[in-house]
């Protein structure tokens, strides 16, 4: 919680890491030991009962049976894990396809769904899995096979020809709002119907709390096919786990490596989590008091939480948070535009608690100054140029606007000739409109009544005048009122 731990902030004890769940889940460094052991064993290669410690870690945490958690594979880097996951994936829907294609039915290529956003890792193979343009430069190559669909509408893409649904606890779309229970069960149905394996790039998030390890069994209670494991696992140093059902499990060969260096980092994270029973600690704790303390700040949008991982979506935009939170030394993550995230270990104090809220808190209500500081300006700026010029000098230095305010006949010309002569006055009049159109209407009264007592020979002239004045008068009203319902 004291350190930074990564980025560009300095090191040092007044530092606040706001993500300091990636880095352990318990808070504490249990990777000391865990190095020196793997630096005094005699081989560092070919340790089958590390894999087998791990599998047996990771069932005693989430309660999971042989089917569900067949077998892990500690892996040098997160996005080799994705690849190791591709494949297995991959292979088994080969395998289902296969008499397919040996009657002669041509079988669909097969595609992995991926969600709109999403962020799967640096390497190749991640970048054309995750969802965010931005990743894909005109420098990386095209891989084929991969497609993407935001949320609402990434059931429905799964279909027969769909080998892999790729997905992460949380869609980084719009503004970090973590996939409902019912977005979860539809997604697992869909695939059961299909033969679609479902993967779960659990890689971002820590272990979720409140009894739960996996984020996806703690919303909707189920399982995965696949998951990929990294944060809080490895010390914030490259590595990561995939988790293998019995339904991939077999599809993986001896040609996919494991790190018995990470491997040994992971077993280590898992050992503290079992010893102090982190995943018992509520951990809705955190999001809870954040959420009492930051109820009035009026740049909070909302505030979305799954376990110890919490989003805030904001009305300002999250660089501006980020230049913000460097004044009160905390380091935090942006998870959209308008959002950032925090990932606070499962067991902190009471006192860590209440310094990374107030910290917090602290980064709301200057971004809140800021906005406040920049208001009264702009109010000034507009008054002062509505104060500039009096509107007598206004109407005598505007050479659209020319004419004698003595004049008692100035003011009386006609709409027609006052939408010629000037346009910039345009919105000047838009107030007045009703007005004058009513004030036609008396005067276009009168007018009728005195043809009406003089009569004459002028009687078919007068009426066509008459006609014509009054559709321009209606044509007045007209665009009267549609400038009024602009209004």
């Amino acid at each position: 919680m004291n350190a930074s731990g990564s980025g560009d902030g300095p090191l040092g004890d007044n530092w606040i890491n706001a993500i300091a769940g990636r880095l352990s889940p318990t808070g504490a460094n249990s990777f000391r030991d865990a190095l020196h052991q793997f630096a005094d064993q005699p081989k560092w290669h070919g340790n089958a009962a590390l894999r087998t410690k791990v599998v047996a870690q990771l069932r005693t945490l989430t309660n999971a049976d042989a089917s569900t958690i067949t077998d892990c594979v500690p892996t040098s880097t997160r996005d080799q894990a994705l690849e190791h996951a591709l494949v297995a994936a991959r292979r088994h829907y080969q395998s289902q396809n296969a008499a397919d294609e040996s009657a002669g039915d041509a079988a669909l290529p097969p595609k992995c769904l991926c969600l709109v956003g999403s962020d799967h890792g640096r390497g190749i193979v991640a970048r054309m899995a995750s969802g965010k343009p931005s990743l894909r430069g005109n420098e990386w190559p095209l891989l084929p096979g991969f497609v993407h669909a935001p949320a609402d509408r990434f059931v429905d893409r799964i279909d027969s020809s769909t080998a892999i649904a790729l997905v992460s606890p949380i869609d980084f779309s719009g503004v970090g709002q973590p996939l409902t229970a019912e977005w979860w069960a539809a997604c697992r149905e869909r695939c059961d119907e299909t033969g679609t394996r479902l993967i779960v790039d659990h890689s971002d998030f820590p272990a979720a709390g409140n009894g739960y390890f996996f984020a996806h069994e703690m919303v909707a209670g189920i399982s995965a096919d696949a998951v990929i494991l990294s944060a809080g696992l490895t010390g914030d140093l490259p590595g990561g786990l995939l988790v293998l059902s019995e339904s991939l499990a077999s599809h993986l060969d001896d040609t996919a490596q494991s790190s018995d260096l990470v491997g040994h980092l992971i077993s280590s994270a898992l050992s503290a989590l079992i010893e102090t029973d982190a995943l018992a600690i509520e951990a809705d704790a955190f999001a809870i008091a954040l959420a009492e303390r930051i109820a009035t700040r009026g740049c909070v949008r909302d505030l979305h939480a799954c376990g110890h991982t919490v989003i805030l979506e904001l009305d300002v935009e999250s660089q501006a948070w980020s230049q913000q939170a460097k004044t009160e030394q905390l380091v935090a993550h942006q998870c959209s535009e308008h959002s950032v995230l925090f990932q606070p270990p499962l067991l902190i104090t009471d006192e860590q608690r209440s310094i990374l809220i107030d910290r917090i808190d602290a980064v709301l209500a200057g971004l809140e100054g800021n906005q406040e500081l920049a208001q009264p300006a702009s109010d000034s700026a507009t008054n002062a140029d509505e104060a500039e010029v009096p509107s007598d000098i206004a109407s005598e230095n505007d050479p659209d606007d020319e004419y004698d305010p003595d004049d008692e006949h100035a003011p009386d010309e006609t709409d027609e000739e006052s939408d010629v002569d000037e346009p910039e006055a345009e919105d000047a009049f838009e107030e007045d409109e009703l007005d004058e159109s009513a004030d036609d209407d008396f005067e276009d009264e009168d007018e009728i009544d005195d043809e009406d007592e003089g009569g004459g020979e002028d009687d078919e002239d007068q009426t066509e005048q008459d006609e014509t004045e009054l559709e321009i008068n209606e044509l007045d009203e007209f665009e009267s009122n549609e400038e009024t319902e602009k209004l």
